[in-house]
């Protein structure tokens, strides 16, 4: 099992300033290279505040279109980069799925019970700051370098008793796919063990260590 201890950073100034400072973890698990060989460059970057984590996520991919328009669309259809997090470390977990262009799927899926889409107010509440801008557009061709940063307060856990992030232990892993682009694909962080792919598999999460 992979993990990462997070440094607790009180963010001044700009960001990127921040983010290039830090190590850069890869994405880069080709779990299912027989059916799914391709594996785009992407690393994501990450640290907390206490109150919000901050994650860069970086991609160096080919052929790539923005067709997902709005929040809680069909995101994974699209490049997309994903951070699913068990705050408790168990089987529950929530999925933070964020396309190129920032539109944002976001649930709580309980290990016992249908999953919870988050609300409107949950969803407006992680920021999200995407180099492509956040309009649409078709199909691109060629190699294409993007990032989104995403800025996700401890309240979008909202199903859970988490005030704060210092000193706590999570379970998570982060993904890129695009199923539905040119070259589909299906990559992690931490190894997933599985016969076709499936990023929802809990159970199979590296660990967090917030510092």
């Amino acid at each position: 099992m992979k993990e990462i201890k997070i440094a607790r950073i009180t963010p001044c100034g700009d960001l990127n300033t921040i983010f290039d400072t830090l190590q850069p973890h890869a994405i880069d698990c080709c779990n299912w290279p027989q059916q799914f060989p391709y594996s785009p460059k992407v690393t994501f970057r990450i640290f907390h505040d206490g109150s919000k984590l901050y994650i860069k996520f970086e991609v160096t991919e080919n052929d790539i279109q923005a067709c997902v328009t709005e929040d809680q669309g069909r995101t994974w259809t699209d490049p997309c980069v994903e951070f699913f997090v068990s705050p408790q470390g168990n089987n529950d977990y929530y999925n933070f799925e964020c396309t190129c262009t920032g539109k944002l799927l976001l649930a709580w899926h309980p290990a016992d019970a249908p999953k919870e889409p988050a609300a409107k107010e949950v969803l407006d509440s992680v920021q999200r700051m995407p180099s492509l801008g956040t309009e649409p557009f078709a199909l691109r061709n060629g190699e294409h370098t993007w990032s989104v940063i995403e800025i996700i307060p401890v309240e979008a856990l909202f199903r859970s008793s988490v005030d704060n992030f210092s000193g706590k232990e999570m379970r998570a892993n982060f993904y890129k796919c695009g199923d539905e682009l040119p070259t589909p694909h299906f990559l992690s962080w931490n190894p997933i063990e599985w016969s076709e792919p499936s990023f929802h598999r809990p159970e199979q999460f590296g660990k967090l260590i917030f510092e």
